[in-house]
C-alpha cells in the first residue's frame, strides 16, 4: 500500500498555474575571434532554465514571464552576466563573448563555476534551487591550493569533511558527516573494497561534495554523502598548457593539457592530458613515482547529439609501502616525523589503473534529454610493506642491569604482502524533462543504474624479518631488533626478508577474500513548481536490487532489495535566497569478511535536513547554512592493522550538525572560501556495550577552514597575487574509540601562505603549506584494536611548491 501511495503521489501531486506571457531572450556566444561557441551551457536565474547553444552559437529562451531575470554562461572563459527585465512580449537580444582571461586558472577571473552542478549529477539548475547541501570545488580553487591528489587536502574546501590517511598511495578514504563517503566519477559509483586509486588532478575538471544519503540522486551511495570527480572533456578551444613545478621533499612534477579541434567542421574535439610526478615524503625511505595517460574525444553528431569516449591510465609506484605509522610508549608526538619502520632494502609497491567512459548526450527538444554514459574501472596493487609485528614492542627494560634481554622500543618487523585487484563496471541511462497535466508543471528525473564490482585481494605476513648470520642484533628466534628510539636503516639484505610465492594466482591467494556484488536500480522523481516556480514540492522513489557472492557467504548468492523514498520543498524567498527542507534515505549493500566470519549486512541511512542558501554579488559567490539528523544502520568499519582486509559492524550511529559554507568571488580582486562544521556522530546501538557513545572515526567535533586570495586586477602590478589559509579541527576523534579517551589530545592547525604573478601567457605561484611547522598528526590509543602502544601518522608537514605554467 506504501509503495502504491508514493508512486500514486509522484504522479498527482497538486500544483497550480500561473498565466504566462511571451517573452524573449535570445542572443549568440563567440570567442574573441567572433566565431561561434557551440554547445555552451546557457543559465538563466541561476539555474532555473538552462539551454545550450547551437552549431552557430545561438540561444534563446522563451514564453518569459513579465519580470526580473539574471542570465550568464557556464564557462570560466565568460565572465559577463547580464540582468534584465521582461516587460509582457517584451523580446530582449543579449550576446556573450569569450575570452582568454582564465587560461591559466588564475584568481582575477570572477566568473564562478560553485553555483552550477556538471552535467553528471543530473540536475540541470543551480545549486542555489537544488534542496541539498552540495559543494562544488572548481580549478580555480585547486589551482590556488596546488592540490595534486585526491589525498592532498581537498576535504578542505568543504565542511564537515575530513581525508582519513591510511592507505593514500593506493586509494582514498574521505568521511563525509562522520561516515565513509561513496567516490563516484562521472556520476557513477566506483566506490571499492580496494581503490580505485587516488586521483591525480591532472585530469580532473572539478569535484563536487554532495552530503547526506543522495541514494535517489545516485543510487546505491553511502548516507554520509559522496564526492563526484568530474574528468576534463574536450572543449574545443585550442589552448594548450604546460606547467612544472618543483618543492619540498624532492617534489618534481611537470603536466600537459592540450585541447584540440580535429576536424575542419568542428564537430570532432580532442583533448589529451599528461602527468609525470616524481616526490618525496617526510618519512625517510618514502617516495612515489606516478604518471597519468589520458586522451579524449568528443564528438558532436549534430546540434543535439554528441558522445564522448575516454580512457585514463594512472600508474603509482612507491617505496615504502603502507609503513607510515609511527609507535610510540609514553604518548603521542614522542618520535621524530622522519621515522618509519620501512628500509631501503624493500622494493617499491606497483599500483596501477585503467578507466574507459563513454557518454551519449541527446536533447529531444528544449524540453526533454536523454543521457547515457558507462565505465569500466580496474585498479591493481602488487607489493610489500615492512611493518612492526603485533603488540612484539618492548614497553619498557625487562633487564635493565643486563646487556642481554629487550630494551624499551625494541620491536619485530613481518614483511606483509599487499596485493589486491578492484574492477567496477557501471552503467547509466537517465532522462530529464518536463511538461504539463491540465495547470501542472511537472519537472521529471527518471532513469536505471547498473554496476558489477569484482574484488579479491592478498594481505598476508610473509614473515618476520631474521639474520641467520647472527651479524645484527637478533632475539633467541633470530628474528632482526629494530629500536622506534634508534633506528638504524640499510642494513638490511634481501636474504633476510622472507620469501614469498607469487606462483599461485592472486585469486587463489586471496580466497578468503574475493568477493562479487551487482546492483540495479530504477529511480523516478517529480517536482511540481507553484507560484511562479517560488515554490517546489518534490516526490521521488528508488528500488534497488543487489545480489552478492563472497568467501564471508561461503559462496552463496545473497540477494537484498529496497524501496527509499526521497520528499523536499524548495521556497523561493528571493531570485538570490531559498530555504529547503530535505527527507532522503539510502540502501547500500556492503561487501566484507568480518572478524569472526561471516558477510556484512546492508546499511541502510536515513536523513532529515533544512537549509538556507543565497547568492550574492550577481551570483560569484554563494552561502549554505545546513542543519541536519542523518541515522545509519550496520555500520562496517576496518577491523585495524591485526586483522588486515577485515570489517566490524556495529549496530547504529546518528549524526547530527550544523554546517556553514561560502565558496566564490566577490569581485575581479577577491576570491574567498570559508567554511565551518559542528558534527556530533557516535554509534548509538552496538552488541558490544563498550562501543555505545563512541564517536565515529571520521569525525571532529569542529572542523573550520579558510582560504582568501587577493589578486591586484589593474595597474603596473596587475596579475600579482596574495593568499593565506587555514585548517583547524578540534575533538578530534581517536581511531578507533577506547575507553576514556574520546578524542585525541591535540587539535590539528595548520596556516598556508601563498604568492602569484600573471603577465600575458606566463603565471608563477609559490605556496608554503604549515608556515609554524606544527606536529599534525592522526593516531589511536593504547588499547585500539588491542595494540599495547600509541599509533600515529603524521599529516600536513611543512613543505612549499613553486609552479611555472604556460599556455599558448
Amino acid at each position: 500500500m506504501l509503495k502504491k501511495k508514493i508512486l500514486l503521489g509522484l504522479i498527482v501531486l497538486p500544483a497550480m498555474a500561473w498565466a504566462q506571457n511571451n517573452g524573449s531572450i535570445n542572443g549568440k556566444v563567440t570567442d574573441k575571434d567572433n566565431k561561434a561557441v557551440a554547445n555552451a551551457k546557457v543559465v538563466l536565474n541561476e539555474g532555473e532554465q538552462t539551454t545550450y547553444t547551437n552549431s552557430l552559437g545561438e540561444y534563446k529562451f522563451e514564453n518569459l514571464s513579465s519580470g526580473s531575470y539574471y542570465i550568464n554562461i557556464d564557462d570560466l572563459e565568460i565572465v559577463d552576466s547580464y540582468s534584465f527585465k521582461i516587460d509582457g512580449d517584451e523580446k530582449i537580444t543579449y550576446n556573450f563573448t569569450k575570452s582568454n582571461s582564465y587560461e591559466l586558472s588564475t584568481a582575477n577571473v570572477i566568473a564562478n563555476r560553485t553555483t552550477i552542478p556538471s552535467s553528471t549529477l543530473r540536475l540541470g539548475e543551480s545549486l542555489l534551487v537544488t534542496p541539498q547541501n552540495i559543494q562544488v570545488i572548481d580549478q580555480r580553487l585547486l589551482n590556488d591550493q596546488m592540490i595534486f591528489t585526491s589525498a592532498e587536502g581537498l576535504s578542505r574546501n568543504v565542511s564537515g569533511v575530513r581525508t582519513i590517511l591510511h592507505q593514500e598511495e593506493g586509494s582514498v578514504g574521505i568521511a563525509v558527516r562522520g561516515f565513509q563517503a561513496s567516490n563516484l566519477r562521472n556520476g557513477m559509483d566506483v566506490s571499492g573494497s580496494f581503490g580505485p586509486l587516488r586521483e591525480d588532478m591532472s585530469f580532473v575538471d572539478r569535484v563536487e561534495f554532495v552530503k547526506g544519503p543522495a541514494g535517489f540522486m545516485m543510487g546505491n551511495t553511502r548516507p554520509g554523502g559522496f564526492y563526484n570527480i568530474v574528468t576534463k572533456k574536450p572543449m574545443g578551444n585550442n589552448k594548450k598548457t604546460v606547467q612544472m613545478t618543483l618543492g619540498s621533499y624532492n617534489l618534481y612534477r611537470a603536466t600537459a593539457d592540450i585541447d584540440q579541434t580535429l576536424s575542419k567542421d568542428g564537430k570532432l574535439l580532442g583533448r589529451l592530458n599528461l602527468m609525470g610526478t616524481k616526490k618525496g615524503n617526510v618519512q625517510q625511505y618514502t617516495e612515489n613515482e606516478q604518471f597519468v595517460v589520458n586522451p579524449s574525444l568528443k564528438y558532436n553528431i549534430s546540434d543535439d547529439t554528441n558522445v564522448t569516449v575516454e580512457y585514463i591510465y594512472s600508474q603509482n609506484n612507491f617505496a615504502g609501502g603502507f609503513s607510515k605509522y609511527i609507535y610510540g610508549i609514553d604518548g603521542f608526538r614522542d618520535i621524530k616525523k622522519s621515522f618509519t619502520f620501512s628500509d631501503p632494502i624493500v622494493d617499491p609497491t606497483r599500483s596501477w589503473e585503467h578507466n574507459v567512459y563513454g557518454t551519449l548526450n541527446h536533447n529531444f527538444n528544449a524540453d526533454w534529454l536523454l543521457t547515457a554514459q558507462f565505465g569500466y574501472i580496474r585498479s591493481e596493487m602488487e607489493g610489500s610493506s615492512l611493518y612492526a609485528s603485533f603488540n612484539t614492542i618492548a614497553l619498557a627494560d625487562n633487564l635493565p642491569d643486563t646487556k642481554s634481554g629487550p630494551k624499551k622500543g625494541d620491536v619485530i618487523r613481518n614483511l606483509s604482502i599487499g596485493d589486491a585487484l578492484n574492477t567496477s563496471t557501471v552503467g547509466q541511462v537517465f532522462t530529464r524533462g518536463k511538461f504539463k497535466t491540465g495547470s501542472v508543471n511537472h519537472n521529471i528525473l527518471a532513469g536505471v543504474d547498473m554496476g558489477k564490482k569484482f574484488y579479491v585481494a592478498d594481505w598476508s605476513i610473509a614473515g618476520t624479518i631474521k639474520d641467520p648470520s647472527g651479524k645484527l642484533p637478533t632475539n633467541d628466534k633470530g628474528e632482526v631488533i629494530f629500536n622506534i628510539y634508534n633506528p638504524i636503516y640499510g642494513n638490511l639484505t634481501k636474504d633476510m626478508l622472507p620469501t614469498y610465492d607469487r606462483s599461485k594466482s592472486l585469486r587463489e591467494r586471496g580466497a578468503m577474500y574475493l568477493s562479487n556484488y551487482s546492483y540495479t536500480s530504477f529511480h523516478i522523481q517529480d517536482e511540481v513548481r507553484f507560484l511562479e516556480d517560488k515554490l517546489r514540492i518534490a516526490a521521488g522513489v528508488r528500488y534497488t536490487s543487489t545480489n552478492k557472492e563472497s568467501a564471508a557467504s561461503q559462496g552463496r548468492q545473497v540477494k537484498n532489495n529496497a524501496f527509499t523514498p526521497r520528499f523536499s520543498v524548495t521556497g523561493l524567498i528571493t531570485p538570490t535566497f531559498t530555504v529547503y527542507a530535505l527527507y532522503d534515505e539510502t540502501f547500500e549493500e556492503q561487501v566484507g569478511v568480518l572478524v569472526g566470519g561471516g558477510a556484512a549486512d546492508p546499511s541502510k541511512g536515513k536523513n532529515k535536513e533544512i537549509g538556507v542558501k543565497k547568492t550574492w554579488f550577481g551570483g560569484r559567490l554563494m552561502t549554505n547554512l545546513t542543519a541536519y539528523h542523518l541515522t545509519k544502520t550496520n555500520i562496517l568499519t576496518s577491523a585495524g592493522a591485526e586483522f588486515p582486509g577485515m570489517s566490524e559492524q556495529s549496530g547504529e550511529a546518528v549524526s547530527k550538525g550544523i554546517e556553514f559554507d561560502l565558496n566564490g568571488s566577490i569581485n575581479k580582486n577577491w576570491n574567498i572560501m570559508f567554511n565551518y562544521a559542528y558534527t556530533d556522530a557516535k554509534i548509538t546501538k552496538d552488541n558490544d556495550p563498550t562501543k555505545i557513545g563512541g564517536m565515529l572515526y571520521g569525525t571532529a567535533r569542529h572542523i573550520s577552514n579558510a582560504w582568501i586570495k587577493y589578486t591586484i586586477a589593474e595597474g603596473e602590478l596587475e596579475g600579482l597575487g596574495f593568499s593565506a589559509g587555514y585548517e583547524y579541527q578540534a575533538k578530534r576523534a581517536v581511531w578507533p574509540v577506547v575507553k576514556d579517551h574520546k578524542f585525541l589530545p591535540d587539535d590539528l592547525f595548520s596556516i598556508d601562505l601563498g604568492m602569484s604573478y600573471q603577465k600575458n601567457n606566463y603565471q608563477i605561484s609559490l605556496l608554503v603549506n604549515n608556515v609554524t611547522d606544527r606536529y599534525n598528526y592522526v593516531g589511536f590509543y593504547p588499547g585500539a584494536w588491542g595494540y599495547s602502544h600509541y599509533g600515529w601518522r603524521v599529516v600536513n608537514p611543512i613543505g612549499f611548491k613553486v609552479n611555472l605554467a604556460y599556455t599558448f
